[in-house]
């Protein structure tokens, strides 16, 4: 173990010097005439020579990884900022780094983070010590703020984050391994998908008939589409003669930009057409008439909404023009349950409402999969298919007659 007293050691001019440091020994070496510091966790002061000559030799023969003095937040930021990543996915990023990993782990020298560090956070935010205190929207008013554990989805996220981050320190030899290949995460526990029955289903649909959005909300209760995806619809991606609908892109808001779209991949599976019946076809002509009115009666206050500099035609919008923001969809969707008596469910809910639905109406496994923007069968089969209870109460009492007649 380390001596008691952090001593530094010196050694010939050129060779480096050592002191304890944490559980371990550190070693100071000049490399181009700056120095440098290395990390050696759990080695006794005879084990750190020759882990010290080979730094140097290393040095010598230009080998030596290029982490310098780089902190973990220096070089996630780096990261973060000039890798390419979805605007949604970067934005995640940033704020996992800023929120989870800076105030713990983000001042610790990149070559000298070890598992310990990964594991001593994520189990803080597994018990709530770094969240920040808020208070939940049913508590009376007035009442404390407490500190909410952070999930197990949640921790993976940030897991993955760093293990990521670390990758490509790896990749740019600024490294010599990944520490978070050696840390266990929680294990998520797979959360069952609820549906919406066909009745409750039609009881929605008979809601917003004759309203400004009954063909925002059929479509995506009918055809599964993601609520970012239907936002995303612009005009010039809708064929009404020939009754089709290109999904081609997603509308979607990023902490720092607002709303913006998110083309998606050519090989995504994402990008589809979906065919749509005549009753679908006769709401978005009302739709876009609707949409001429607002801009005939607004006049100067109607909103072309431009992204990037160009101007859109998205189907759904606000009366002025303006996008809907994906918020205000999740607010008008738990509004419109109420309305029919329904409890709140999660946005999310309509997408695995219409798989359900197409499937116990006997439609092809492949069709719904394109339909929904699968790449693979099987996926959609495991995720978004889910017998109902009354279909499994007609099985097992078909399957008890059966048998009671066969005298078992």
């Amino acid at each position: 173990m380390p001596d008691e007293t952090p001593k530094q050691v010196r050694r010939p001019k050129g060779e480096g010097s050592i002191y304890p440091f944490r559980n371990g020994y550190r070693a100071v070496v000049t490399v181009r005439g700056k120095k440098q510091y290395f990390y050696f966790p759990n080695v006794t002061k005879a084990e750190v020579g020759p882990k010290l000559r080979a730094i140097l030799n290393q040095r010598d023969d230009g080998t030596l990884p290029k982490g310098g003095d780089a902190t973990v937040s220096q070089w996630m930021n780096h990261w973060v900022e000039t890798g390419k990543m979805r605007p949604n996915v970067k934005a995640g990023y940033r704020s996992i780094i800023d929120r989870h990993v800076a105030p713990t782990i983000g001042h610790l020298k990149l070559r000298e983070l070890e598992p310990e560090d990964l594991e001593v956070l994520y189990s803080e935010l597994a018990d709530g010590k770094r969240a920040r205190p808020t208070r939940s929207r049913t508590a009376p008013s007035g009442s404390p703020r407490t500190k909410k554990p952070m999930s197990e989805t949640g921790i993976r996220n940030v897991h993955a984050c760093i293990r990521a981050s670390l990758n490509k320190a790896l990749k740019r030899g600024r490294i010599t391994r990944n520490v978070a290949l050696s840390v266990d995460t929680p294990a998520v526990a797979r959360e069952e998908m609820r549906t919406l029955t066909l009745e409750q289903t039609q009881s929605i649909l008979n809601a917003v008939r004759d309203t400004r959005h009954e063909a925002r909300w059929f479509i995506g209760l009918v055809f599964g589409l993601r609520p970012s995806e239907v936002l995303g619809i612009e005009w010039k991606h809708v064929d009404l003669d020939r009754g089709e609908i290109r999904v081609r892109q997603q509308l979607q808001r990023v902490s720092g930009q607002g709303m913006v779209i998110l083309p998606m991949a050519k090989t995504d599976a994402g990008r589809r057409t979906i065919p749509i019946p005549g009753d679908v076809v006769a709401m978005l002509r009302r739709t876009r008439a609707d949409q001429m009115d607002n801009r005939i009666a607004l006049g100067g206050s109607y909103v072309e909404w431009e992204h990037d500099g160009e101007p859109t035609s998205l189907v759904f919008t606000q009366m002025n023009g303006r996008p809907i923001d994906t918020g205000v969809d999740t607010r008008a969707w738990r509004k419109l349950l109420v309305s029919v008596g329904l409890p709140i469910e999660r946005r999310y809910i309509s997408r695995h409402t219409a798989g359900s639905i197409m499937v116990a109406m006997g439609m092809k496994i492949a069709v719904i999969s394109n339909i929904l923007g699968h790449k693979r069968t099987s996926f959609t089969l495991d995720t978004y298919v889910h017998p109902y209870e009354s279909d499994k109460r007609d099985t097992a009492n078909a399957l008890g007659a059966l048998y009671s007649q066969s005298g078992i």
